[in-house]
């Protein structure tokens, strides 16, 4: 990591900065320290690498010993419990298989958090968790209402306020799943969850394991989905200071 900008961090967040397993780690807590971080990386051309938990990447080693790692795990509470409008919004970094201990009190329940998946919902979202429910395979983001996240640039995208689409009329919170970190740095995640009454008739969601390999082959290949995801990011991440590792 570039020593000025490191320096400078340090100045700003004495906290916030730390060093896990040799590599800089920066921790934010709000959208805004997130995006402060992305413009201050960008001034220095220091290239970044967005992480959760580290349970589907660890970044550890050679590969990212020049980097800066942004990582979630400080936005790590419920933000918002709507029992009447059945959705809930939390932090990225709160524990996926935490959900339901809590929503469970306003009569809800969210589907993928009986999985027991170890990680963070931002990283579900961004590693393209699924499930198979038996007969189908479920998409993580089927429930996905949206995101607050920070682009490449240092812009905030909230639900509600600020949206982009693309000229097909994507909606960027549907991009962020099975992203990798490459599109920008979740921060908070609304979900639509159903009543505690349906939890027996619904068909158990058993996860798959999320597959980065592939990912990385969707990236380069020539779907449209693809070519919509570069097409953001090159809008958005010019100098690829989120590159791909």
């Amino acid at each position: 990591m570039i020593k000025q900008l490191e320096n400078d961090i340090a100045l700003s967040y004495p906290e916030g900065l730390t060093r896990q397993k040799t590599i800089p780690t920066f921790h934010p807590e709000t959208a805004e320290e997130a995006a402060d971080i992305l413009v201050r990386a960008a001034k220095h051309n220091q290239k970044l690498f967005i992480s959760g938990f580290g349970n589907n990447i660890d970044p550890s080693g050679d590969r990212y010993a020049n980097l800066l790692v942004l990582k979630s795990d400080r936005l790590n509470s419920i933000v918002d419990i709507a029992p009447a409008d059945f959705h809930i919004t939390v932090g990225s970094g709160y524990p996926l298989k935490e959900i339901n201990k809590v929503i469970a009190e306003q009569n809800l329940y969210f589907p993928f958090s009986d999985t027991n998946y170890p990680g963070s919902c931002g990283g579900a979202l961004a590693a393209g968790l699924t499930g198979f429910d038996g007969n189908h395979i479920v998409p993580f983001s089927r429930q996905l209402l949206g995101v607050t996240a920070v682009l490449p640039d240092g812009s905030i995208i909230k639900p509600g306020a600020k949206t982009f689409k693309s000229v097909s009329g994507y909606d960027i919170s549907r991009m962020f799943f099975n992203s990798w970190g490459l599109l920008g740095f979740i921060v908070q995640l609304t979900f639509r969850v159903l009543p505690l009454s349906k939890k027996d008739s619904e068909p158990r969601i058993v996860p798959n394991h999320p597959d980065r390999a592939g990912f990385i082959s969707d990236y380069r290949g020539e779907t449209p989905l693809s070519e919509m995801c570069r097409k953001i990011k090159a809008e958005y991440d010019q100098t690829e200071l989120l590159p791909l590792i």
